[in-house]
């Protein structure tokens, strides 16, 4: 009994782990949005009024350098929420067969839905790169 007591208190639930995999969580749909946002700022300046936009770099790399940041972001996010998902993973939490920590399934479920936004924003973001590099901004 002394042992399973000893075993909860040095696991006890780990909050910077939570708020950071909620953080990871947002990652993906923050990125995207903000790299909208970025774009939407930018084509309004540089398609309405062109001689306001006097950058040393193109619009359309410009697009190109926000979706590449954004995208790693995400990717940044993908790759700690994979490596929270593989560490409490069920074969990984063997040598707490007596216990089952309820943090750790929590802690997984949390990894492995960032896993699956990051994935679907990755996508999206994907999707939106490659629209900026066959098309122009103000074509449209």
């Amino acid at each position: 009994m002394n042992r399973v007591r000893n075993h909860v208190s040095e696991t006890a639930f780990d909050f910077d782990s939570h708020a950071f995999l909620a953080f990871m969580l947002m990652a993906g749909p923050v990125a995207w949005l903000l790299s909208l946002f970025l774009k939407f700022i930018l084509a309004s300046k540089a398609c309405l009024r062109p001689s306001d936009f006097t950058s040393g770099i193109s619009q359309q790399s410009l697009f190109i350098i926000i979706d590449i940041v954004a995208i790693a972001v995400i990717c940044i996010a993908a790759w700690f929420a994979y490596r929270e998902a593989h560490d409490t993973a069920a074969h990984s939490l063997e040598k707490f067969h007596h216990v089952t920590h309820v943090g750790e399934a929590r802690e997984h479920f949390l990894a492995l839905w960032t896993l699956l936004i990051s994935a679907l924003f990755i996508l999206a973001m994907i999707f939106g790169l490659v629209a900026d590099v066959a098309v122009s901004p103000c074509a449209l």
